[in-house]
């Protein structure tokens, strides 16, 4: 029997007496492009971290491909193959774009510290695949040219391109992107609409967050809209720009332009 890709059931995060998210539920089916969108402050964020491994829900369920991975740490997450980006790019700004890339490789290496003083015919084989690899990446994201180049010397969007080749590396079934288009110029945002796509077309499932509203209903097949932690509406991307609660969120009502 098929599984969901992945499904939250009541999840709840608490800090002190907020209640961040409440009791959220929502399927996310394998090969879509699924958005979380809702004003600042809504709840998206700390939904991803509960599914990611950094927050352990209060409340609710966490299932992955039919396995409960809530309170599992986020190394074993990844090890599932569900990977993220951040709302703050987090690379390592003197490594060069390449080395970047490699560092995402870690995981799916089979070498020890030791190979490094002592190599085997192994750990060469192995060094090569994951270099091999990299260089899939860096044509898949256009970055070849500058693959030597530390990532400190990019453009904000050429950064964003290698973050999200270095949670491609991990060869995920499920990435999760958060904000991705934060940042970005008209330009930048076209192509990495045109990215999300290619990536789905390797087969891995995208959930993100993202308030470039423009680019959310054009890449997504599936939202959920969160308002101060609650789920107020779920649907295709027509449905959710028609939904009366959802345009309240955004633009408030009469009555709060009254006050």
């Amino acid at each position: 029997m098929a599984h969901n890709e992945l499904i939250l059931t009541n999840v709840t995060k608490r800090f002190g007496g907020l209640t961040a998210v409440d009791a959220l539920t929502m399927t996310v089916e394998p090969g879509q492009i699924y958005g979380v969108i809702g004003p600042n402050g809504a709840g998206k964020t700390t939904v991803f971290n509960c599914i990611t491994g950094i927050y352990k829900s209060e409340e609710g369920s966490v299932s992955w491909r039919g396995e409960e991975i809530r309170g599992l740490t986020p190394y074993q997450i990844v090890d599932r193959g569900i990977v993220r980006t951040f709302q703050t790019i987090r690379l390592f700004s003197q490594m060069s774009v390449a080395e970047n890339i490699m560092s995402g490789r870690h995981i799916k290496s089979t070498q020890k510290w030791w190979h490094g003083i002592i190599p085997t015919p192994g750990s060469r084989r192995d060094e090569k695949e994951n270099w091999l690899k990299v260089g899939e990446l860096l044509e898949f994201f256009n970055l070849e040219e500058f693959a030597a180049i530390p990532t400190a010397s990019l453009s904000y969007g050429h950064q964003r391109r290698v973050e999200m080749a270095r949670a491609m590396a991990v060869d995920p079934t499920l990435l999760i992107l958060d904000e991705p288009a934060a940042g970005l110029n008209d330009k930048e945002t076209s192509e990495l609409l045109e990215v999300i796509f290619k990536i789905r077309e390797q087969g891995v499932t995208v959930l993100l967050i993202e308030h470039d509203m423009d680019l959310v209903m054009k890449v997504t097949d599936y939202l959920t809209v969160l308002n101060f932690g609650k789920k107020i509406a779920e649907g295709t991307p027509d449905e959710i720009q028609k939904n009366p609660l959802v345009i309240e969120a955004y633009l408030g009502s009469e009555d709060d332009d009254d006050e």
